[in-house]
């Protein structure tokens, strides 16, 4: 079903909507961009509603509202859209990122890194030239790391609750590279994380696993996009087994999309 469907996420509503971790983290990830421009600091208060197409890869239109602690800023209803490239690994696209009824934010030209992930180093690390090394027990949340990190997560197997990422996804380590001099607030950066509490494939939730995700933030247009995935061993358990629960998940909810969306405003 490749149809447009919307969804309200209020009242009745705020507990109907479809993939509701994904979508959530998606709103969050919709508000980056805003917050990298402008040097602000929002954070999502609740979504307001959501314009929802998919194809295989999805794509999402959110009004949301937003407030700025570190400003005590009042409520702020901003319009965001995050579009998948691939449906398979992280690989998305936020274009719009902006208050509602700011005109002076509408960009025409579209920004997309498309070089490859690299492959994990080899040499742990060592080059401090190159690599900011950060402890996970140092990052917190909800840190963009984690968003990052949660989303490449998501990507892999879509029924994984919220409840998961607050219990159990322990970050042990994560190494930037950048050329920022900021690491932790840098814009444009490669994450190297070594992470725990992803039990699948007969793997225990304590076996440590690996994440290589690049950001890529076009100044000029005010693109955001995003790309990453589980290193090879991670992948090779966890391909298979999610793949098989994507497709499962969307024949599933796609049987409902429609008959839901008529419900909504």
């Amino acid at each position: 079903m490749g149809g447009l469907m919307r969804f309200s996420c209020l009242g009745f509503h705020s507990s109907l909507y479809p993939y509701r971790p994904l979508v959530n983290r998606y709103a969050r990830l919709g508000l980056h961009p805003y917050n990298m421009k402008e040097v602000t600091n929002f954070k999502l208060h609740h979504l307001i509603k959501f314009n929802f197409r998919s194809s295989g890869a999805s794509s999402f239109l959110m009004t949301l509202a937003a407030v700025d602690p570190v400003a005590n800023s009042l409520v702020q209803t901003f319009q965001v859209q995050v579009d998948e490239a691939n449906c398979g690994f992280l690989d998305v696209i936020c274009s719009i990122s902006r208050i509602r009824g700011d005109t002076t934010s509408e960009r025409f030209s579209s920004s997309y890194d498309n070089a490859r992930l690299p492959d994990w180093p080899s040499h742990n690390f060592i080059d401090s030239q190159r690599f900011y090394l950060v402890q996970g027990s140092e990052l917190p949340y909800p840190h963009w790391i984690y968003l990052y990190l949660e989303l490449a997560v998501l990507k892999y197997d879509i029924r994984i609750s919220d409840d998961f990422f607050w219990s159990n996804l322990e970050i042990v380590q994560v190494a930037i590279e950048t050329t920022e001099e900021a690491p932790l607030q840098a814009k444009n950066s490669i994450l190297y994380i070594t992470f725990k509490g992803l039990a699948t494939g007969g793997i225990g939730q304590h076996v440590e696993r690996k994440a290589i995700i690049k950001s890529f933030f076009s100044e000029p247009s005010g693109f955001l996009s995003l790309k990453g995935h589980l290193c090879k061993e991670e992948e090779e358990d966890l391909s298979h087994t999610a793949t098989i629960n994507r497709l499962r998940e969307i024949s599933r909810r796609n049987r409902e999309l429609y008959l839901r969306s008529r419900t909504t405003v």
